[in-house]
Formats: structure tokens, sequence, C-alpha cells
């Protein structure tokens, strides 16, 4: 457990050791859980608080969701990926429900003007919502990965 929260802090890429765990059911929320003890120094303590607190996490779901990325290689979002990813979905049923809107009128040239579309401006939005999906991917496995 040490090395998993020195590595992670460090940023190490070069001293990845964990494997990936083939098959590990994901956790089901009212799972019962078992409660493991570590003993860190106040400086390793500090250094998970300030990594998990600019992550919008606490420090023991910090430790938890190194653990669960490690074993599994999945995303584990924080706070602020949680929350860019649903401003970003947002953004994509808004979307949804004009194309809904232009397909049961039929998609004419008049329907998209009564509608007041911009297809430049619906066109944006989707690559927005690609960029804020990628980049909350990316970060998360730039985080978990190390």
């Amino acid at each position: 457990m040490r090395q998993l929260i020195a590595i992670a802090i460090r940023d190490s890429a070069d001293q990845e050791t964990a494997a990936i765990i083939c098959g590990l059911p994901r956790p089901v929320v009212g799972e019962p859980r078992s409660r493991v003890e570590i003993r860190l120094t106040a400086a390793e303590l500090g250094a998970i608080e300030q990594c998990a607190s600019s992550l919008g996490l606490s420090g023991n779901r910090w430790i938890v969701s190194l653990i669960r990325a490690r074993l599994t290689r999945e995303p584990q979002l924080g706070d602020h990926e949680l929350h860019a990813l649903s401003l970003s979905t947002q953004q994509l049923a808004g979307i949804s429900r004009l194309l809904g809107q232009l397909a049961r009128a039929g998609g004419t040239e008049l329907a998209c003007h009564d509608l007041g579309c911009d297809w430049a401006d619906i066109q944006k939005q989707i690559e927005d919502h690609l960029r804020a999906t990628a980049a909350v991917i990316r970060t998360n496995l730039d985080r978990w990965s190390r």
C-alpha cells in the first residue's frame, strides 16, 4: 500500500509495478466494504491530503480511487471531472432535443428557421462536448496510470 501511494505521489511513470486484475467485479453501492488500516508518516498523509484536495476528493477516497485504478485500469473520476462531464452531457442533451425537433419537423429549411437553429452553433456545441469529454478521460488516464 505504501509503495502504491509513494509511486502516485512521486508521479513516477518508470516505476509501474501494479498488475491489472482481470474479472475484478465493479463495486456496487451498498456492498459491504472491508476496512484496511495503514500507517503513514505525517508528511505522507499531508501529501495525500493535498493531492486529494486539489481533485475535490477526501484522502480516503483518493487512496481507494488509486487502488481501484491500479487494479482495473478504469477511470476513477473526481468531483471536478464529474462536474465537467455533467455540464458537457447537458449540452449534448440540448443538442439531442434540437435534433429531435428537426426530425419531427421533417428537417426542412423552413423548420430549421422556425426553431431558430444555427448549424454552426450546433457543430460548435458538439465539438465543445467532444473536447470536454476527451479532457476528462485524458486527465484521469494521466492521473491514475502513473
